[in-house]
Order: structure tokens, then C-alpha cells, then sequence
């Protein structure tokens, strides 16, 4: 069964569906898939959420006595045709047998109440749930969601009817700082982007470039009083997100958040958990996998697939022929029809596609494997085909210690070109062909001689780096590509961190003193990618990667906060005494 998209953003607004099971990895053939031969009902009703409000819910079932088996997902994104038999998801569920209900969240859609992100979904979704499971003609339920739909079921999932017998969920995290912060930088491209357009505060949207979508706003200072000054609107929401830097700051661990990530070890019911190599949530949603108990893992799956937030594909250069083999549209239906309509028991298992070897493969737990880990150096040795970049070598640097510097202007920003959590900027999200050597002189280039053999990198990429820098704060950041044999360069991921929160992600604001050698040991978010023989690792350092990640003033304290900024002399230091390297997690090379 597959759905085709009718809304990239939302699984909800799937428009068409039909009968196939294409993965040779994904290892569920799906018995008993019905036709599309039920005739059904459409209602357009009121269900009672917390606090007596009355919230629209449009409702699918199949014509008969029932009881049937009903889907349920709760969402903030209304269509512009909020009522009526226009559901086109809906419409194939129900037409295949499954009974189909959607609800809008809290002053969404029609539904009464104020909306205030995340704040009210438990009490309405815990009141929907329990609602449906009443009725007559509810006889199981499932429960399914995508980005925002997803957090509605995560963060009912511990406290379900007994109707409850499977939960779908793609692309979000359980763990909002995780998704918001990488060692004290915001997140903007998402998380700013995401509150102006969905903000209804703000009367007049502001005009979205899709080229430079928001970056004013983006780079307003301080960005604590942008939504005033710039969209006229006081978002307090959002002011808390920017002004709680700290992992271990109470904002995160009270209220709606600390109950998030509370959720998942309570959960009974077998889940499908769906992640995105290039989504802004890959973090938080494989967390929300590892946090299940190993009870339920032995019936629930994760799958990680080579997609963004809106499921597109990339790199295209590695021809990715596969890449939609195990294909989560129709995987959402069969599974929620197995579980939920027949009472079949699932397997647990974690599917993984492999870019550039262009193939899923099958494990029974999550993280995958790791042979053995590589390690590569930096080294003040030239480059034999590149006069602006540096060799990155297996041997380690001779005695001497080199000190490589560069000049970093938040002013003047190196731009994301390509990036894991990227989301409103299309041109610059996912893997994007990379800028030649040298293309600017506030990053340093280094490169590997060209492979003999598969490298098949199998997790986080883990750099070790030593600087000093003439500020009391800054950032450090750098990127791992392939070099194709034809020269051209794909991003595979990135790692930042900044001198306050060194070393401790997790931890709060550290002082440093100017010019002090630190070392920085910092990760980036799992990848599963094969690098074929021939083509060259390119390393890249440098101090910002903007929209990605908020601009760095070079000043201490809260960045959204920060109302100047000032430019950072940086040295990165190689040799025996300081090692700087990067270290790459292998996988099986036989893919």
C-alpha cells in the first residue's frame, strides 16, 4: 500500500494509496492487505478536550455495524477546507478498512481554546483517546503521526486505553533540548523559522524569500526582543527556548518537556519510530527508540532512512536507486492494519540505509555495529593537488606543532551549504554539492589521498580538536565531505561546539580564558554511509555554519541576549603534542 504526498510536510494530508511491499530489507510482506472495496461514512463532530473546550474532529468509518479498527492523529496544521469529505488519507484508510480520525489541536483548525505549542496536547489528546475508545463502534486503535502530529501521540503514549495496540510515528524528538541546542547554538533554520509561521500572534506574516527565508530575523540582535521589534508580536514560547541555553535548566526538565522525555520507558504497546539521516529531529526521535524498555523493543522498530524532514532524497550525485525501497507511506498503513486491525504481534528489528552503498540493511538493536574505529589527522602538510588545503593523513604529524589560524567575523557568517537539521531553507538542507578548496579564507581545507577501499562509516564522527582564540567565547565547527573522483564534494555531517560548553554538552556555561589551548572533543549525529574507493574525504574547519546554527557574537553569556559583536582571531594547533584528528566509527565494508 502506498501513499503518495498531497502535503510534503504532514503525513495527514497523504493524497493516494495503493497495494505494494517493495523493500527486499524491510522484511515484513504483509499478509491479508485488504482491497479498497469498504464503502464508509464521513462525520464532521465536537469532542470535548480539557478544559471543556470543544475541538473539531473529523471522523472516517467504515459503513456497517463495526466495531472497526480507527486511527487516530491529532494535528495544528489545518487544510483550508477544515470540514467536509476532503481528507484524502482519510478517505484511503477508510476505503482499505481502517476507520480514520484526525483532530485539530487547541485553537487550530476551528477547535476552541488559545494555541500555545505543545502546552495542551496531553489533557486534549489523553480526552480524544479515551472518547474514542467509548464508543460503540471502536473496536482497536492505533495511533500515528508525523513532526508536530507525531508529539501528539508521544505524549499521551504512557497513559492509553486498553484499545491501544500500535503506535506509528516519524521525525520527532523526545528530547526538545536535544532538538533545539548543540552545546549552547540555537537551531534557528527550524525553530525560528517554525515559530514565525506558525506563531498566531503575529497578524501579518513577514515576506518568505525562498532563498533567504527569514534571515533577517534570524540574525536580529538581540534576537530576545526580534519578535517584538521585527513581527510586532510577543512570543513568550518562543523567548523561552532562546533564553534557556543550559541543558540542566528547569525549563527542560518541568512541565510539558520533562514529560516528553519521561514518556517512552512507560510505553507497553508496540511502536514503528521513523528517522531521517537529514531531519532536524534524528537526535531526539532515535532517543525516543533507545528510552523504550527492552520488552518493547522485542515488538517495535526503528527505521533510518536517507530523507529530510519533507522525505526528499539526498545526495542524488550517489544515483540513490534504493533509497525508497522500504517506503514508509505504505509501511504506515500495513503495519497500523496488521496490528491494529488483525492483533498481529510485530517484529522488532532497525532498518538502515546505507548512502552510497545504496542498500538497507537489517540489525536487531540500535546503535549498528562498529568493526573498528579510523582515525585521520590534521596535518600542516600541503595537499599535493590543492594549494589551499591541507593533507589529512592516517600517520600522524611529525614532532613539530603547526598553528593554523584564520579570522572569524560573525558579520560575515560562513552560510550552511548542506546540513543535517536544516528545514525552512531548501536550497541548503540535506546533502547539497559543496563550494571548491579555498572558496573562502576563514575556513581550513584538508583533504585524504584518494581511497583504496570502501569506507563505510557506521555512526557519530567524533573530532578532537586543540585551539586557543583572543575571546572570553566562541565557536568552533566542521564538516566532513565526500570528494567524488570527478571533484565534486558532498556534505556528510557536521559537528559544533563553543568554548562554554566544551566538552559537556550536557553540563553548564564554562568561563575560558583568551588564548588558552583547549581541547574540544565534539561528535556529530549518526550517519550510515559508504565511501567508495577513489573518491577523498574532505575535512573543513571554521567558526560558523549559518542558518543551521545561531551566529556566535564572540562575547560570553546568553546569545540571544547579545546586542554586539566583535571578530575572533582562532588557531588550531596539529602535531605530536596536540593530535587534532577526527575519528570515524566503520562499519561491515561488504555492504
Amino acid at each position: 500500500m502506498r501513499i503518495k504526498a498531497y502535503s510534503l510536510f504532514l503525513l495527514v494530508s497523504l493524497s493516494a494509496i495503493y497495494c505494494s511491499c517493495t523493500s527486499k530489507k524491510a522484511s515484513y510482506e504483509y499478509p491479508d492487505t485488504p482491497q479498497a472495496t469498504f464503502e464508509y461514512i464521513y462525520i464532521d463532530t465536537l469532542v470535548t478536550g480539557g478544559d471543556g473546550l470543544q475541538l473539531v474532529t473529523r471522523i472516517y468509518l467504515p459503513k456497517g455495524e463495526g466495531p472497526w479498527p480507527v486511527v487516530i492523529t491529532r494535528s495544528p496544521y489545518p487544510q483550508r477546507e477544515t470540514t467536509g469529505d476532503n481528507l484524502k488519507q482519510g478517505q484511503q484508510y477508510v476505503k482499505h478498512g481502517l476507520g480514520y480520525i484526525l483532530q485539530y489541536c487547541r485553537g487550530k483548525g476551528g477547535s476552541e481554546g488559545t494555541y500555545k505549542p505543545n502546552i495542551y496536547e496531553r489533557e486534549d489528546g489523553l480526552a480524544l483517546v479515551n472518547w474514542v475508545a467509548k464508543q460503540d463502534w471502536c473496536g482497536s486503535i492505533g495511533l500515528f503521526g508525523a513532526s508536530y502530529t507525531a508529539l501528539t501521540s508521544w505524549i499521551i503514549a504512557d497513559s492509553l486505553p486498553g484499545k491501544v495496540k500500535g503506535i506509528y510515528l516519524h521525525h520527532y524528538g523526545v528530547d526538545r533540548h536535544l532538538s533545539a541546542y548543540k552545546d549552547g547554538l540555537f537551531r534557528q533554520d527550524i525553530l525560528t523559522g517554525w515559530a514565525i509561521d506558525n506563531a498566531n500572534e503575529i497578524e501579518t506574516k513577514p515576506f518568505r524569500d525562498p532563498d533567504d527565508p527569514y534571515y533577517e530575523a534570524y540574525r536580529y540582535m538581540p534576537q530576545a526582543e526580534m519578535d517584538v521589534n521585527l513581527l510586532g508580536a510577543k512570543l513568550p514560547w518562543y523567548r523561552d527556548w532562546i533564553t534557556h541555553t543550559d541543558y540542566n535548566d528547569p525549563y527542560w526538565h518541568t512541565g510539558v518537556w520533562a514529560q516528553l522525555r519521561s514518556i517512552p520507558p512507560k510505553i507497553k504497546v508496540p511502536m514503528t519510530i521513523v528517522a531521517g539521516l537529514f531531519d532536524h529531529h534524528i537526535e531526539g526521535t532515535i532517543k525516543g527508540y533507545e528510552l523504550l524498555t527492552g520488552e518493547t523493543k522485542k515488538n517495535s522498530r526503528l527505521i533510518l532512512g536517507a530523507w529530510n524532514h519533507f522525505y526528499q532524497i539526498t545526495p542524488e550525485a550517489h544515483t540513490p536507486m534504493h533509497a525508497k525501497d522500504v517506503d514508509v507511506f505504505d509501511d504506515q498503513f500495513n503495519w497500523l492494519y496488521q496490528v491494529v486491525a488483525l492483533g498481529r504481534i510485530p517484529k522488532g528489528e532497525v532498518l538502515v540505509y546505507y548512502i552510497g552503498a545504496d542498500r538497507w540493511e537489517t540489525y536487531p538493536a540500535w546503535p549498528i555495529p562498529v568493526k573498528e574505529n579510523k582515525t585521520y589527522y590534521l596535518t600542516g602538510q600541503k595537499d599535493k593537488t590543492h594549494s589551499k588545503a591541507y593533507l589529512l593523513s592516517a600517520q600522524k604529524e611529525p614532532d613539530k606543532t603547526n598553528r593554523l589560524k584564520f579570522i572569524y567575523d560573525p558579520q560575515n557568517p560562513v552560510m550552511s551549504m548542506g546540513g543535517e537539521t536544516l528545514f525552512n531553507s531548501p536550497k541548503r538542507r540535506g546533502s547539497q554539492l559543496q563550494p571548491e578548496v579555498g572558496y573562502r579564507d576563514d575556513i581550513l581545507f584538508f583533504l585524504t589521498e584518494p581511497l583504496t577501499e570502501p569506507l563505510t562509516i557506521a555512526g557519530p564522527v567524533k573530532a578532537t580538536i586543540y585551539m586557543s582564540s583572543d575571546c572570553e567565547d566562541t565557536s568552533l565547527t566542521y564538516k566532513i565531505s565526500e570528494v567524488l573522483p570527478d571533484g565534486s564534494g558532498y556534505n556528510i555531517r557536521s559537528g559544533i561546539t563553543t568554548l562554554a560548553y566544551r566538552n559537556d554538552r550536557f553540563g553548564g556555561r564554562q568561563t575560558y580564558t583568551p588564548h588558552e589551548i583547549v581541547e574540544l572533543t565534539v561528535e556529530t549525529l549518526p550517519v550510515t554511509w559508504q565511501i567508495k574507493p577513489g573518491s577523498r574525504l574532505r575535512l573543513e574547519i571554521t567558526s560558523s555554519n549559518f542558518p543551521e546554527y545561531s551566529i556566535h557574537s564572540n562575547y560570553p553569556g546568553i546569545w540571544s541576549e547579545q546586542s554586539k559583536v566583535r571578530k575572533a582571531n582562532q588557531t588550531i594547533y596539529i602535531g605530536s603534542e596536540y593530535p587534532t584528528h577526527i575519528q570515524i566509527p566503520l562499519g561491515e565494508e561488504n555492504l
